[in-house]
């Protein structure tokens, strides 16, 4: 019991250590696009949002490979599956539309943590 409550811990703090990633680099691009040191088109705000979200599932992915330190590429895969699975859920209520280009992305999303968790096994425990 004891072990089950210190895993789910470790994994909660590895969510938190995303979203605070994550939350950072989103303020860090809004802060230049309110001074205007950044193109505000709606291609180069999808393009940099895009990466930002790339980024942010590799960390999350190399995170949860180091915890687990086996089945790297399982537990990108899951991590990212939950987050992504939040994320669709919320889309639904508000009503944004499921296309081509939201699967790309979701695929590429957890492709990335799949590789971050790939190489977050082969790294030394850090977590």
């Amino acid at each position: 019991m004891i072990i089950l409550k210190t895993k789910i811990q470790k994994k909660l703090k590895i969510y938190l250590i995303f979203l605070l990633i994550l939350s950072i680099l989103v303020i860090g691009y809004s802060l230049l696009v309110y001074y205007r040191k950044i193109d505000t088109s709606t291609k180069s705000f999808n393009n940099i949002t895009f990466i930002i979200g790339v980024i942010s599932f590799f960390v999350l992915g190399l995170l949860a490979g180091n915890l687990a330190q086996k089945n790297g590429l399982l537990e990108g895969l899951i991590s990212s599956s939950i987050i992504l699975l939040l994320v669709l859920i919320c889309n639904f209520f508000v009503k944004v539309p499921f296309g081509f280009k939201s699967i790309i992305k979701t695929i590429s999303y957890i492709t990335s943590a799949s590789l971050g968790g790939v190489i977050g096994v082969n790294i030394k425990q850090f977590v």
